[in-house]
């Protein structure tokens, strides 16, 4: 399998989970369709979100209450930048996938192509940002691990760190595939606008006829013995 037809599986994906069937903007239906959680639950950038959250959660969770760290040394060759580093990290991705899965769920009712656009481009920036900066701190903990004595590696709880590194390095890989689910939806979106023309519904009403100017009466306030010349 190719990166052509890793391409194509993701986009008729997306395709196959919009939550209407009207055309789609940006990786959804048409704003006003009612919202279906068994739909919304399916969709690929949702399912990868919640791996995310998940992921983010093991990670955090599993430095944060090593018997090392509670006691307040880090377990990675005691390095509390290492630890803490795991720690913030894990707790950014995690409060950003609720905050995106949020955003997921009303963009359905979002009838405004702009704003559309800026959570795509604001989501697709984040994700592959974000997948660097897992790609960064999975190097840095790992290079401390290793140097880590092999009576700290020996003791009981150990297997919490190796588990964190284990889940940050998977962090890498699902980060950088949210990030290509939501190049794949921009795209989408921007050949959408320019091939079926979608509209914005809040536009449906504004008047498109010409404004007539009323005709001059040269013969106006002609009580008052006025007249027009031209």
């Amino acid at each position: 399998m190719n990166v052509a037809s890793i391409i194509e599986f993701f986009e008729s994906m997306i395709k196959s989970t919009s939550m209407t069937k009207n055309e789609a903007a940006y990786g959804a239906g048409m704003a006003g369709g009612p919202f279906d959680p068994l739909v919304f639950i399916k969709k690929p950038q949702v399912i990868l979100r919640i791996v995310n959250l998940f992921f983010s959660l093991i990670v955090f969770a599993s430095i944060a209450t090593e018997a090392s760290y509670k006691q307040g040394t880090c377990p990675m060759n005691n390095d509390g930048t290492a630890c803490g580093y795991g720690i913030l990290i894990g707790v950014i991705g995690f409060l950003s996938c609720i905050i995106f899965l949020i955003l997921d769920a009303r963009f359905e009712n979002l009838s405004s192509i702009k704003i559309r656009k800026r959570i795509v481009v604001s989501d697709m920036v984040f994700s592959f940002a974000w997948s660097v900066v897992w790609f960064l701190i999975f190097c840095y903990n790992a290079n401390e691990w290793r140097k880590t004595s092999a009576e700290i590696e020996a003791k009981s709880e150990a297997y919490l760190i190796r588990i964190s590194l284990a889940f940050t390095f998977f962090s890498i890989i699902t980060w950088s595939m949210i990030g290509l689910l939501n190049f794949l939806r921009y795209r989408q979106g921007v050949s959408d606008i320019f091939e079926n023309g979608y509209e914005d519904p809040n536009q449906e009403n504004i008047p498109t006829e010409p404004y007539h100017q009323a005709p001059f009466n040269n013969n106006f306030n002609t009580d008052m013995g006025y007249q027009a010349n031209y």
